[in-house]
């Protein structure tokens, strides 16, 4: 059975979706709607129409029928829940793991939310309107769920991050190089063991080559408009 619940314990995994869960728990839980599948068999977020999925031993026929009453504009989940879910109609990314432990002394420019975003406005990442942006990337830094690096018109990372994980939100750079340069110096911000990147396929090497692997598949369903 699936209850709404407003009691809920941190995920204690390195895994994107336990991230996002245990962040959007921890920053807005008097806005965002939380469900537990028989007590944690699955557990569910949403926020503005956006619904994460752990799945740990769910029942999917209940599961399918729980979302089609909801009606989520979109499902991230791992790629087997996916599949199970939804078949083959979900964008599949890759999900990269960490725990190498960076170090970088850079500091970072301090910039505006509105600096951030058109550093991150490139091709490859998929950023909500900016005033949706800006809400969410203000009120995570101001209670001390997210951290940045920048450089004014060079590059640009940032993470939100739980007590087991950082995941990286979205790294952009504009200059050779500096994609590598921005990623160091923000981990290199973080205590916690692992660090976690969702990305397309194609960015794959990039991420190995700063001590990354492949971990899991994972994956966006959207609903169609």
């Amino acid at each position: 059975m699936i209850n709404l619940t407003k009691d809920l314990k941190p995920i204690p995994l390195c895994l994107a979706e336990a991230v996002k869960i245990n962040c959007l728990y921890a920053l807005y839980s008097d806005i965002a709607l939380f469900w537990q599948q028989n007590g944690g068999d699955a557990i569910i977020s949403m926020l503005d129409g956006n619904m994460t999925i752990y799945n740990r031993s769910a029942d999917i026929d209940e599961l399918r029928e729980f979302i089609n009453i909801i009606s989520p504009s979109s499902v991230f989940s791992d790629a087997d829940t996916l599949t199970a879910l939804f078949g083959d109609g979900f964008h599949r990314v890759c999900v990269m793991k960490s725990e190498h432990r960076f170090k970088s002394d850079l500091k970072s420019d301090r910039l505006t939310s509105d600096q951030i975003y058109k550093l991150l406005d490139v091709d490859g990442l998929t950023l909500p309107v900016f005033e949706h942006f800006a809400v969410d990337f203000c009120h995570r830094l101001n209670h001390g769920g997210l951290k940045y690096f920048a450089h004014k018109n060079t590059c640009a990372a940032i993470a939100v991050f739980d007590p087991y994980s950082a995941l990286i939100n979205g790294i952009a750079s504009h200059k050779k190089g500096m994609g590598s340069v921005a990623l160091n110096a923000l981990l290199s911000n973080f205590n916690v063991q692992t660090a976690i990147a969702v990305c397309e396929q194609d960015i794959k090497p990039f991420y190995i080559k700063n001590h990354f692997y492949h971990s899991y598949y994972a994956g966006y369903w959207r609903k169609k408009a």
